[in-house]
């Protein structure tokens, strides 16, 4: 990625917005060299006795110990293109070898979930909950700066955001964002359409594009989802409840065909779901199913909603017509 190495600079000015700390973070986890030259500028960042030092025998000297720790591409970039903030990154380069206690980088670490698990819940240090989905990840720091609470998503998850808190709460995806103080909604990304969904359960949320600029406010029951090939928000009406569902061990089939269900069936319990006819195989259905519902226990309620019938032979599953309840 390019990578703007004034923002190096701006954070240890303690000028940096949230938009760019996390531009910092998502640069700093792309490689152990990166990683570590986050973690030598972090430790400079001090306190206090900016102005106590800065002479130029000191100042001299503190260019000298950058020089030591950032090879020179790095070095330039960060010391001669940052000129707007070249005072202050000096005084703390000076302050850092002069003996004062440095400042700890922030800690950043990454939850992921495999494919073949359903959700995993985390309690992150503010008190906000999160579900995540199978097959998804989120990047949290060890704990949150007082100025905001940032994450980075990849996947799906459903959050509960603590209220107690003044700071604003953001999820950073790869195509929008969404900020928060206390609420609950799901947010969806889906990397092959390049696209995000966001549904709001309750409370209040803004969505921001990637220049950090408000592009709408959500009220509870919608469901706003960004393409952004065509950099559109398209906003509907949903259950909220139900699509948020997933994250307490459920499957939900929202007007659903029987014809996709017989695929989910068919990968979720290894069989092969055959459908009499056409016509019955774009009956539909709505639903929320436990995940460790058994495949009997399923169609039985299928067969409760729809006039069907069903048998199981091994590894084949045949679903037809109920003529006889069917009719009246």
């Amino acid at each position: 990625m390019d990578f703007d190495y004034r923002l190096l600079a701006k954070y240890l000015a303690g000028a940096i917005s949230a938009e760019e700390m996390a531009m910092v973070v998502q640069w700093s986890s792309i490689s152990e060299e990166n990683k570590h030259i986050f973690s030598e500028i972090a430790k400079l960042r001090v306190a206090e006795g900016f102005t106590k030092y800065n002479n130029v025998e000191r100042i001299d000297a503190a260019l000298k110990m950058v020089n030591s720790r950032v090879n020179v591409k790095k070095r330039f970039t960060l010391l001669f293109s940052a000129m707007k903030y070249a005072a202050i990154v000096i005084l703390v380069l000076v302050v850092a070898i002069s003996g004062y206690t440095y400042l700890k980088p922030e800690k950043y670490y990454t939850i992921a979930v495999s494919e073949d698990t359903n959700v995993k819940k985390v309690l992150l240090s503010d008190g906000t909950t999160v579900w995540l989905h199978s097959n998804s990840s989120l990047q949290i720091p060890a704990s949150f700066l007082k100025e905001n609470r940032n994450v980075v998503l990849k996947g799906e998850a459903f959050f509960d955001v603590a209220k107690k808190q003044k700071n604003p709460f953001n999820v950073y995806t790869k195509y929008v964002r969404v900020r928060v103080l206390g609420t609950a909604f799901d947010v969806k990304v889906n990397e092959k359409a390049k696209s995000v969904e966001t549904t709001l359960v309750r409370g209040h949320i803004a969505l921001l594009n990637q220049d950090g600029e408000q592009v709408m406010k959500m009220d509870p029951g919608e469901k706003v989802t960004y393409t952004k090939d065509d950099n559109k928000y398209l906003t509907e009406d949903v259950d909220a409840n139900l699509c948020a569902a997933w994250r307490l061990n459920q499957t939900i089939f929202e007007n659903t065909t029987l014809r996709e269900i017989a695929k989910k069936l068919s990968l979720k319990y290894n069989v092969n779901v055959n459908i009499e006819s056409s016509e019955l195989a774009q009956h539909k259905f709505r639903c929320v199913i436990n995940q460790d519902e058994s495949l009997a226990g399923i169609l039985n309620l299928l067969k409760f909603m729809a006039p069907i019938n069903y048998r199981i032979e091994g590894q084949e599953v045949f679903i037809g017509e109920d003529k006889i309840n069917g009719h009246k």
